[in-house]
């Protein structure tokens, strides 16, 4: 767990890092741990259409995203385990780390931009608005009112003080970025509460909570790059593009992982209506993807990928299952099923994109193998869960690196400068 830990965050310090280093400035020298088991591509400058998703601010943007959309379901990850496991169970406090390592891998990025001052600055706020989060939550399970609403206060604090260092260090509106951290926090608390009372909404709040953060990292992105001088937009068609796919591509993981936890908790009964959300708001992320992709190549590739696509989320379920019951028989068919998967949307992805079929097909091995790891965690009850389930969301965010520049430079007419 350890390894897995102090790889966090790296795709995002590793995208702020190289924004700043593409413009030639900064305060303070790029973070070194920035190991990933995605595949970024290095920084470009604008000049095709595939470079479009690799400008210094698409890659700062997408680098923010991820990091921010961890944050919510790593949050989430820690709500459920401690709802299902008890608040001071070891995993409880693995997932708590887990949710710390990416506050660390936050900090880094905006240390590696402005200094370490800032660094310092920014994880002492962030820290602590989660302590706040983490006692609204134990509020609403104790039904303890006071301290909901002593929580609520906090937070209310936090909004104002997190609104003057973004102002100070960017120059965005103070009142601006506190209506935007106000949205997190709504759509955060509505996420907390949907998981503390089981609600069947429960996956699709946490989905919410999820997308609101794209906007949040678009809007930072472009602020920082204006007060950097740093190159790009993070407004164009191809930065769009690489936020969209990073930000759907890890929500697919953190939307199966939470099938695969609702399902345990309940006993393995899919039916049961906190489990069926869940099932709807992965349905939901697939959907969001299948358009995505159709909007660039048609009706019948979003058909075809929507095939697939639930395919694989059905091998997921059958491997899940058979882990579940130990039947080793359906663990080896669920992935022999997947392997069959990889090698038919490899050729897919490449007759799209352009891309080699055999990197894509060793890219969704690690998607594959990183998510099963979960699955097994999961299923076994292991402390290991919450930092894979990190590992799985960060392989997604090379991936979708990788999939937007293939795709932009596939279809330059609807992705320029």
């Amino acid at each position: 767990m350890h390894t897995s830990l102090m790889v966090r965050g790296g795709v995002g310090v590793a995208s702020l890092a190289l924004a700043l280093a593409a413009c030639g400035g900064g305060n303070t020298a790029a973070p070194t741990s920035t190991t990933t088991t995605g595949s970024t591509p290095p920084p470009a400058s604008a000049t095709t259409a595939s470079d479009v998703t690799a400008t210094p601010t698409a890659t700062l943007e997408a680098g923010l995203d991820q990091l921010l959309r961890e944050h919510v379901d790593l949050t989430a990850n820690v709500v459920e385990t401690a709802i299902t496991k008890g608040p001071s169970s070891t995993d409880t406090k693995n997932a708590l780390a887990a949710l710390d390592a990416n506050t660390v891998g936050l900090g880094q990025a905006i240390g590696s931009v402005y200094g370490p001052a800032a660094q310092t600055a920014f994880i002492k706020l962030w820290r602590a608005h989660i302590g706040f989060f983490v006692n609204y939550t134990l509020g609403l399970a104790s039904n303890n009112t006071s301290m909901v609403n002593t929580a609520n206060q906090d937070l209310a604090g936090y909004i104002t003080q997190f609104s003057a260092f973004v102002n100070s260090a960017t120059q965005l509106p103070a009142s601006a970025v506190a209506a935007d951290l106000q949205g997190h926090v709504t759509t955060l608390e509505t996420a907390i509460k949907a998981i503390v009372t089981k609600s069947p909404e429960a996956g699709k709040d946490i989905e919410m909570a999820a997308m609101h953060m794209d906007g949040t990292a678009q809007v930072l992105a472009q602020g920082i790059a204006t007060s950097k001088n740093i190159s790009g937009s993070a407004t164009g068609a191809g930065a769009a593009l690489r936020e969209g796919l990073t930000g759907l591509l890890i929500q697919h993981v953190a939307a199966t992982t939470f099938v695969v936890q609702t399902a345990v908790a309940n006993g393995g009964n899919l039916k049961a209506p906190e489990v069926q959300g869940a099932i709807s708001a992965l349905t939901d992320n697939t959907n969001q993807l299948g358009a995505a992709l159709g909007s660039v190549y048609g009706p019948a590739a979003q058909a075809e990928f929507l095939k697939l696509w639930n395919a694989h989320i059905g091998f997921f379920v059958k491997y899940t299952l058979g882990k579940a019951t130990k039947n080793a028989s359906q663990v080896t068919q669920a992935q022999s099923d997947l392997s069959g998967y990889i090698s038919q949307f490899s050729a897919f992805v490449s007759s799209a994109t352009k891309l080699p079929a055999s990197a894509v097909a060793a890219d969704l091995q690690g998607h594959v193998q990183t998510l099963e790891a979960t699955i097994n965690d999961i299923v076994g009850d292991s402390p290991s869960t919450s930092a894979d389930l990190a590992m799985a969301e960060s392989h997604m965010a090379g991936t979708g690196a990788v999939l937007a520049q293939g795709i932009a430079a596939a279809n330059p007419s609807k992705f320029t400068n």
